[in-house]
């Protein structure tokens, strides 16, 4: 393996300094792109999207914003299911389109790249090393963490070869990738965006031999396994990967040098504190809200249910007055003409009879009873 190593960058995130996601239309070139891109790059950038279910499509030309909200149907019916329950308690301004549920939940975007600037690194390089990572990635995490796009470039200066737009000429070949991903966790309703979910659904943990922190938690095992395996890749082809991190040392800078890259460090950090937490933060509401639901939707149960059983005991006690009722005023008139029926006037014809042959009114009325008494 050659000496001289070079560096690889594996980059990650899902939101600009000022809170907005990264927006996938520059990956495809079907944006705003600014005059950096080279007038005539001497190898054609590659774009390829991938299915919920992980089938890869080549494209010469794509719109990957028109891809990733084909890709976000999938998780629909949660959202769905999530705006009934908000529409059930009128928590109306809690409902979220799929828009504003994808801006919440944006991909995470990973950049790689070989090498620098002043290193002329085959592009094969670069585009092996992708491929390998991403056949591992969805072959070890591919139930929670989907490939949504990826992106090859070769026209911007540094990363490939041809002419910039002042008539300069960029050799170095490398090129850089852009990959979006997607943790996706499954839950009652159905597919949900949610990373913390993900990974643990995939078993994935913090380093057990120390405390949990900022700098020790699922994401930064999930991001160490990742990067190594890029790295991996790059090396088995024949390229040493140098992973000692560049942080200039103490004695080859002056104090303010020094404390100036701390502070940079320091503010790297915090950034990257401020992401992590601001995604359990709002994973932690998501879920308290769904809870609140659930619980008031409860409640509600409970109230018609009481309602219910008011009502029934309400009828119980009308239909108890009635038969009082009954008791009181029809079963002495049953018993009087039981009565009529065993007095005898002639050739067995009863005084009951004799009513009933000559008032009809009487006879309906006693069948009535009888009927009654039957039911």
């Amino acid at each position: 393996m050659p000496e001289n190593k070079v560096r690889t960058m594996v980059h990650r995130g899902r939101r600009r300094r000022n809170g907005e996601a990264f927006n996938p239309r520059h990956n495809s070139r079907s944006g705003s792109i600014g005059n950096h891109i080279l007038a005539n790059p001497t190898r054609k950038n590659i774009y390829i999207t991938m299915d919920f279910d992980g089938k890869p499509t080549l494209h010469d030309e794509v719109d990957f914003e028109a891809h990733e909200k084909e890709f976000y149907e999938a998780f629909r019916p949660a959202l769905d299911a999530q705006n009934e329950r908000y529409r059930k308690k009128r928590n109306y301004d809690r409902i979220m389109s799929m828009r504003q549920y994808r801006q919440a939940h944006p991909p995470e975007e990973i950049i790689f790249q070989v090498g620098n600037k002043d290193q002329e690194i085959s592009p094969e390089v670069t585009q092996i090393a992708v491929a390998k990572w991403l056949d591992a990635v969805r072959e070890t995490y591919g139930t929670r963490y989907r490939i949504c796009s990826v992106a090859l470039h070769f026209d911007e200066p540094g990363s490939g070869g041809g002419l910039t737009s002042d008539g300069k000429v960029s050799k170095n070949l490398s090129g850089h990738a852009h990959v979006r991903g997607v943790f996706c966790a499954e839950s009652s309703d159905g597919w949900i965006v949610s990373e913390n979910k993900a990974l643990a659904q995939l078993g994935i943990t913090h380093d057990e031999s120390r405390p949990r922190g900022r700098y020790n938690n699922p994401k930064i095992t999930f991001t160490k396994e990742t990067r190594e395996l890029f790295n991996r890749f790059v090396e088995e082809q024949n390229i040493a990967v140098e992973t000692v991190p560049a942080n200039p040392g103490k004695h080859s800078m002056t104090k303010e040098e020094y404390i100036a890259e701390q502070l940079r460090e320091h503010q790297r950090e915090l950034q990257d504190e401020v992401e992590e937490l601001s995604n359990e933060c709002l994973e932690i509401q998501t879920e308290a809200a769904l809870e609140a639901q659930r619980r008031d939707q409860l409640v509600d149960e409970v109230v018609v249910l009481t309602k219910k059983k008011s009502f029934l005991e309400t009828t119980l006690r009308g239909l108890e007055k009635t038969v009082e009722y009954f008791k009181k005023t029809v079963l002495p008139i049953q018993k009087f003409f039981d009565k009529l029926a065993n007095i005898r006037l002639w050739k067995g014809h009863s005084a009951l009879d004799e009513l009933l042959d000559n008032d009809a009114p009487a006879y309906n009325a006693l069948k009535e009873l009888e009927e009654m008494d039957e039911r």
